[in-house]
C-alpha cells in the first residue's frame, strides 16, 4: 500500500496543481469582471463631475454586478479552501453528496471549456463513507474527465449516489456507446487502477444504459 500511495502522490501532485490552477483562473476572471465595473463607476463619476446627470439606474446595476462579484469570489475562496484541505485528512469520513458537490464546485471552469454540463442528482438520504477524500477526489475526477470524451449529444453527465449491498454507488450517465474498449483512450489505466486500489473500489461500465459506475467501500480499512 506505502508503495501505491508514493506512485499515486506524484500524479495527485499534478491534478492539485492542474485544478489549483482552473480555480485561480476563476478568481482572476471574477476580479476583472469587478475591475470593469469599477471602472465605469469611475467613469460616471467623473462625468457626473463635469455637469452630466448621474444616470443612477447605471450606477446600482453596476454596483449589483459588483456585488454579485464579490459573493461568487467568496463561493470561489470557500471551495479552495475546502479542496486544499482535501490533503489534511488523509483518511476521513465524508458526506458523499457534499462531496461532489465540491468536486464539481472546483472542476466546473474545466467541464465548461470543454461545453459539458455535469449535473449531481439529490439523495434521498445522507450516504456517508470513510475513505481517503484526495484520492477518491483526484479518480472522480478522471472518472469524469473520460466522460468527457465519450459524452452523448446532450453534453450532459449526470451523477447519482446509491447505497447498494456491494458498497455505495456513483452513477455517471449520459455517455455515448460504444464505452466498452472506446478508441478515446484505455479507461481504467494504471493510474486509475492505482487510486482503485488504494481506495478499494471497483469500476465498472454498463454499456446496455451508457453508464460508467463506481463502487467503493462505506468503510475503507486502512
Amino acid at each position: 500500500m506505502t508503495s501505491l500511495l508514493g506512485t499515486a502522490a506524484v500524479d495527485g501532485i499534478q491534478f492539485f496543481g492542474r485544478i489549483s490552477a482552473s480555480i485561480s483562473h476563476e478568481l482572476k476572471n471574477s476580479l476583472s469582471i469587478m475591475n470593469e465595473s469599477a471602472g465605469l463607476l469611475e467613469d460616471l463619476s467623473l462625468l457626473a463631475e463635469k455637469g452630466r446627470p448621474l444616470d443612477l439606474e447605471r450606477v446600482k446595476k453596476l454596483s449589483g454586478m459588483i456585488k454579485r462579484q464579490i459573493q461568487r469570489t467568496d463561493q470561489i475562496i470557500r471551495n479552495m479552501n475546502r479542496f486544499s484541505h482535501a490533503v489534511d485528512d488523509p483518511f476521513k469520513q465524508v458526506d458523499l453528496f457534499d462531496f461532489l458537490t465540491l468536486v464539481l464546485a472546483v472542476s466546473r471552469r474545466l467541464t465548461e471549456v470543454r461545453g459539458v454540463t455535469v449535473n449531481l442528482s439529490l439523495c434521498p438520504e445522507t450516504v456517508s463513507v470513510t475513505t481517503r477524500p484526495f484520492y477518491l477526489h483526484h479518480l472522480v475526477w478522471r472518472i469524469i474527465e473520460f466522460g468527457m470524451d465519450v459524452v452523448g449529444a446532450s453534453k450532459t453527465i449526470d451523477t447519482e449516489i446509491h447505497r447498494t449491498a456491494k458498497g455505495v454507488q456513483m452513477i455517471f450517465s449520459g455517455l455515448d456507446r460504444p464505452l466498452a474498449g472506446t478508441p478515446v483512450r484505455v479507461f481504467p489505466d494504471a493510474p486509475d487502477e492505482t487510486l482503485l486500489a488504494i481506495l478499494g473500489a471497483a469500476f465498472e461500465i454498463n454499456d446496455p444504459h451508457n453508464q460508467f459506475i463506481l463502487v467503493i467501500p462505506e468503510r475503507l480499512d486502512i
